[in-house]
């Protein structure tokens, strides 16, 4: 499974279609086996949803989103958990121990 967190300056970024960064964990067995930093240039939502779709991403964890945005991601297949905030780092791991839901405002 491949989940994709946008980012700034360590933290969840607040907006994914704003964020400038988003990086790509691949995961086995509730571990990161593997992570893929890029950098966002396009603000266009079919071009971030298409990067996410290519990368074969599974779940997006982000502070919050567009419904357009939102509407394309689910129509994707991809599982949204938004209303999310922290370092990128304590909330992946919260989401390996199956206990984001907790700090999550929103599960789609």
């Amino acid at each position: 499974m491949r989940v994709a967190i946008p980012h700034h300056d360590g933290e969840v970024a607040p907006c994914f279609e704003y964020s400038a960064n988003i990086t790509i964990f691949s995961v086995r067995r509730s571990r990161v086996v593997g992570q893929m930093d890029f950098t966002l240039r396009s603000k266009e939502a079919l071009d971030r949803v298409r990067l996410l779709r290519d990368q074969e991403v599974t779940t997006l964890i982000c502070g919050g989103l567009q419904d357009a945005f939102e509407d394309l991601l689910l129509a994707s297949g991809i599982r949204i958990i938004s209303w999310v905030s922290g370092e990128v780092s304590e909330v992946l791991g919260l989401y390996l121990q199956h206990k984001l839901a907790e700090k999550a405002g929103g599960i789609r």
